[in-house]
């Protein structure tokens, strides 16, 4: 494949994958928000300024204008920034628009059609009230562009490099909401059990994991079962071991070899991350250990990120 297509193809899934891990997080951070206020002295400081600090993107305040509604804005709408939502999704659009023809009929009308229903200005209008809506067409028309991905690509080397923009961006997201959020839950202090709760299940819900760590775990959200579970659970498509996992997969299908055969710097980083993680034990999880931990997988991720940029010519 040349190494044109194979990095559009990379890149308009990952800032795909990027447009709705922003829209969940700020939806996330909205109802929190009303689920807190009145309870803590500040949510909207503690909150979005977490946001903020989780996302490293802070907004220039315009005159007059609310924090929260200059956050919701710069995150969501505001293309100068190139993490917002619409900034990813214009770089998602214009990828899959320079290789059309590597693409199905279903996979860009998709794509086509998420993007210009972001656009409408009734649509963005409301975001200043209330970002709900806004979020919600960004993570459905993701999940419809996945599905139409799933359904009508040919599972080749195409459709691997797809694989491997999703859930590397994946990977990395879920390692950065741990680590920020384990922090500011730590140094906060937290001992009020509902307050608590409301938190860690919202760090649920920033990984699209809080309904399957019910499942799993019929109980109070705690802060130990959270993190194992979005680290290492081998089976939830948002875990950093099973995203891990995919990417794998994708490298050997693309290279050629069999799937326990690492013979590339790419395949022996992504593999030890992936061992690492198989092979948790309980006292990494606390503490300083942990975030020592989720800052080195943190600084791998990067590394797999610059080895594919160099063996595969992905810009």
């Amino acid at each position: 494949m040349l190494s044109r297509v194979a990095d559009a193809l990379f890149w308009m899934s990952r800032y795909l994958e990027r447009a709705d891990h922003v829209a969940r997080a700020v939806n996330v951070t909205f109802q929190l928000d009303l689920d807190l206020h009145g309870v803590l002295a500040n949510p909207v400081e503690l909150e979005w300024n977490a946001l903020v600090s989780l996302l490293k993107q802070p907004p220039p305040v315009q005159t007059g204008e609310h924090p929260v509604a200059a956050v919701q804005r710069w995150l969501l709408l505001d293309t100068a920034n190139p993490a917002s939502v619409m900034g990813c999704m214009n770089r998602a659009r214009n990828n899959a628009r320079s290789v059309r023809g590597s693409v199905s009929p279903q996979v860009w009308q998709e794509l086509n059609k998420l993007h210009w229903r972001l656009t409408d200005t009734s649509l963005q209008a409301r975001v200043a009230d209330s970002p709900h809506d806004f979020c919600e067409e960004v993570q459905t028309g993701v999940l419809l562009f996945t599905g139409a991905s799933e359904a009508t690509l040919v599972h080749d080397e195409g459709w691997h490099f797809i694989q491997l923009g999703r859930y590397l961006e994946r990977a990395d997201k879920t390692l950065r909401i741990v680590d920020a959020k384990f922090a500011l839950l730590e140094r906060s202090g937290t001992v009020d059990l509902p307050i608590s709760n409301l938190q860690w299940g919202a760090v649920l819900k920033n990984c699209a994991a809080y309904e399957a760590y019910q499942r799993l775990y019929i109980s109070r959200v705690e802060p130990e079962r959270v993190v194992e579970f979005l680290l290492t659970n081998a089976d939830f498509p948002h875990s950093v071991r099973f995203c891990l996992g995919r990417v794998m997969q994708s490298l050997a299908a693309i290279s050629g070899r069999p799937a326990d055969r690492c013979d590339d710097d790419v395949s022996r980083v992504v593999g030890r991350l992936h061992g690492d993680l198989a092979y948790l034990d309980s006292e990494t999880l606390e503490g300083e250990r942990l975030h020592a931990f989720l800052g080195d997988a943190q600084a791998r991720c990067a590394r797999i990120s610059q080895l594919l940029q160099q063996q595969y010519s992905l810009q």
